[in-house]
């Protein structure tokens, strides 16, 4: 968007830089995973859904960016758009590439074991 405006200029992209970087997950509390399972797992079916129609129709999801995200068309059809499994999983390979760099930078002290903090049980149908 930057550069667009002449702000500046890209020299390289993120995910060129560090491919497969993980930027996001969906995050809630033990509260809310216990007291509303069925909620949680309808929000997951959602996501994943948006996910395959952003995938399958990209042409037109970038068309709804401008509403739903507030940007210009213009940063809509530049907005590099992140690959997905299909599954929502995230493969172990990027989680730990992702603990490494965590690990080098100083946000972890140690490695922590996947199923410490990712629960996949709510992607069931």
């Amino acid at each position: 968007m930057l550069e667009m405006h002449g702000a500046s200029q890209l020299l390289t992209s993120f995910n060129d830089s560090i491919p497969s970087f993980i930027f996001s997950g969906i995050v809630t509390s033990d509260a809310v995973r216990t007291k509303h399972p069925e909620q949680v797992k309808a929000f997951v079916r959602g996501m994943l859904k948006a996910f395959q129609f952003i995938k399958e129709h990209e042409a037109e999801a970038r068309a709804l960016m401008p509403k739903y995200c507030g940007v210009e068309m213009e940063v809509a059809s530049k907005s590099a758009l992140r690959e997905y499994s299909g599954d929502g999983r995230e493969s172990e390979e990027n989680i730990d590439i992702q603990q490494e760099l965590m690990i080098r930078y100083g946000f972890l002290k140690e490695k922590v074991p996947v199923e410490k903090f990712v629960d996949y049980s709510f992607l069931v149908p």
